[in-house]
């Protein structure tokens, strides 16, 4: 029985062996594991934190840039008002000039016309057809053949009244005097 108790107390201390074994290995890995969880947990507390913060720079910078661009805005504004009214007086001033300078061509005592014609062999909608040629007149009273003259090379000569090109074959004027 001598030998028979030394197996059992052999394997008695092999048991208690291997117990202690697992017992750290397990405490090891349950330690770890807290360990693991304890960090995982640092870290989704800090990411909520960086989230919150950038949250909050966005926030205050689009604050920001909408100021910004609300003030913008209002001085576009303004200096579209302000470059709108410049040139309604520019033009305002230009349309003066312009009736002054036929006002000063026609004179008081009409004697002298100046006739304008535009037109060609195209039928062109809305104008005169005589005889194969469609063409527009129109009269303007000058207050002498010389300024009657003047006004009809300058219509002849005028590339903007006529898509930018100069066409000889469909402009002419004469003066008539009375």
């Amino acid at each position: 029985m001598g030998k028979f108790s030394i197996y059992q107390v052999s394997a008695a201390l092999s048991a208690a062996c291997l117990l202690a074994i697992a017992w750290t290995q397990v405490s090891t890995v349950l330690r770890k594991s807290n360990n693991a969880e304890n960090q995982l947990a640092k870290t989704m507390f800090e990411l909520k934190k960086a989230r919150k913060d950038a949250l909050s720079e966005v926030q205050s910078i689009r604050s920001e840039v909408i100021k910004e661009l609300n003030i913008i805005r209002s001085s576009s504004l303004n200096e579209l008002k302000s470059d709108r009214t410049n040139a309604l007086i520019e033009v305002k001033a230009a349309r003066k000039e312009a009736l002054k300078a036929i006002g000063q061509a026609s004179g008081d005592e009409v004697k002298v016309w100046l006739v304008l014609k535009y037109g060609g062999r195209e039928d062109v909608p809305g104008l005169v057809n005589v005889g194969g040629f469609t063409f527009a007149l129109d009269t303007i009273p000058m207050k002498d053949v010389d300024t009657c003259q003047l006004m009809g090379a300058q219509w002849i000569s005028s590339p903007r009244a006529f898509d930018g090109r100069y066409n000889y074959e469909k402009m002419a004027f004469v003066c008539l005097e009375e």
